[in-house]
């Protein structure tokens, strides 16, 4: 056990001192008003994150999504999950896009007579026309 967190200790650090070294190098101008300053403050935060091999937020949560999603056979059980993730993850759904999308798939498992399963191609192409 103690190998094991000393190996995440030094993972944890390198990464630091990899973005500590980008923002050292760049100089950064906080000003929410000023088109290119924010530019380059994305620019560098892209940098550092790459240089410390860190996902943004949105690559986080594609993560947790495919990890989570992957062996799912059936449509109902993913759109919870994702449902779920987005719960715990603390984003909302100003939209109820969810709940349309619950709909849509009620609709096409009420035409097909049964559960909507992933690896139905024919079947999620229905799905997708109807989220349409």
């Amino acid at each position: 056990g103690d190998e094991m967190l000393k190996n995440i200790f030094f993972e944890v650090k390198k990464k630091f001192e990899a973005a500590i070294g980008v923002l050292r190098k760049e100089k950064i101008t906080i000003d929410p008003d000023d088109p290119a300053a924010v530019s380059h403050y994305a620019k560098v935060m892209k940098t550092v994150r790459e240089k410390a091999d860190l996902f943004s937020e949105s690559q986080r949560i594609q993560y947790t999504i495919q990890t989570r999603t992957q062996r799912i056979p059936d449509a109902r059980t993913y759109l919870e999950t994702l449902k779920e993730i987005r719960i715990k993850r603390g984003l909302t759904d100003d939209l109820g896009a969810e709940a349309m999308m619950s709909d849509a798939l009620d609709k096409v498992e009420k035409e097909l007579k049964k559960p909507l399963m992933r690896n139905d191609k024919k079947g999620m192409a229905l799905l997708l026309a109807e989220f349409e």
